[in-house]
């Protein structure tokens, strides 16, 4: 009977240390999983030989000049455009709509397309809003006037 409290005690010391349990967890939840890879740097392909050229085709009129946000981050290197990431863009004061667009893009050029087939113009903004089905495209189609309405 003496021998069940002593091993009870024991079981509940051991448990009590937590440099036993951190060093059983540990070895247990190890990984062995390797580091992920470096993402490529693509080669100037085309018309684009520097990272002026390459900013320059992402760029359109509603979307504002990237080239003359991000150009102060890069220069004239082409590793160091693919090499940036949001929080370089942000700490240089690129919006973050921009920043989305300028990323996105650097991924589609290294996984080989091309600026001219991906890059689209914003959407323009609409013209008619608020009224909802009562008022499309300026003029009335059914209800009656409200103050404000065409």
């Amino acid at each position: 009977m003496a021998l069940r409290p002593v091993v009870s005690s024991l079981f509940a010391r051991s448990l009590a240390r937590p440099s036993l349990i951190a060093a059983v967890a540990a070895r247990h939840a190890s990984t062995s999983a390797p580091a992920p890879a470096a993402r490529p740097i693509p080669p100037p392909r085309g018309n684009l030989a520097t990272p002026a050229d390459f900013l320059q085709a992402i760029s359109t009129p509603r979307r504002g000049d990237l080239q003359q946000a991000v150009s102060g981050l890069t220069g004239e290197d082409w590793n160091a455009l693919f090499g940036l990431d949001g929080t370089q863009l942000k700490s240089a004061g690129v919006t973050p709509k921009q920043r989305r667009f300028v990323l996105w893009a650097l991924e589609k050029y290294r996984q080989g397309h091309d600026p001219s087939d991906f890059v689209v113009d914003q959407k323009p903004k609409k013209k008619v809003r608020g009224w909802g089905p009562r008022v499309q495209k300026g003029i009335r189609v059914r209800g009656r006037r409200r103050p404000g309405e065409k």
